[in-house]
């Protein structure tokens, strides 16, 4: 757990009270229900399990597994977010939890939807290979910039507020 967080609680944001958790999640389930399936409501899903924040930590492996089954149900390709393109993927969900910003968010998942996609899975060494040429498991954004399979440069949303 990091230090000051608490369930609920990440810096300075609040999320769902931990007595109202399961009550949040039981709801926002059901209101997924609502959301097309696939893309929509995988990215749904993401951002409702990072919103409640049910945990002091590993929402947001949680949100994206959550996210990743409901694009395996449907047949979909899942979606990596890769190292160095985590700080811009956080910054579009603050974005949406602080401001009510979808936009990011949603152009953040689309945008890394079609970059996992322009791989191939079958081979792990030549995907570790392909993956390491895209800069994906780089930390630094400012030395590296995030590359598509085919060598060219990912656009980058914008977070609201920038």
């Amino acid at each position: 757990m990091r230090p000051g967080a608490s369930p609920g609680q990440t810096g300075t944001t609040e999320f769902v009270l931990p007595e109202m958790v399961r009550g949040t999640l039981d709801e926002g389930s059901r209101l997924a229900l609502s959301v097309p399936e696939g893309l929509a409501r995988a990215i749904y899903y993401a951002f409702l399990v990072s919103e409640v924040h049910p945990f002091s930590d590993g929402n947001g492996r949680l949100s994206r597994l959550v996210m990743n089954a409901e694009l395996s149900r449907v047949g979909l390709n899942r979606i990596i977010i890769p190292t160095l393109y985590h700080l811009q993927y956080v910054d579009c969900a603050r974005a949406l939890t602080r401001g009510n910003e979808p936009t990011g968010f949603i152009k953040a998942l689309a945008g890394m939807a079609v970059w996992c996609s322009e791989f191939a899975y079958d081979e792990l060494d030549g995907l570790i290979a392909a993956i390491r040429r895209t800069h994906a498991l780089e930390e630094s954004p400012v030395r590296y910039r995030l590359l598509r399979a085919n060598g060219e440069a990912m656009g980058s949303p914008e977070p609201a507020g920038s």
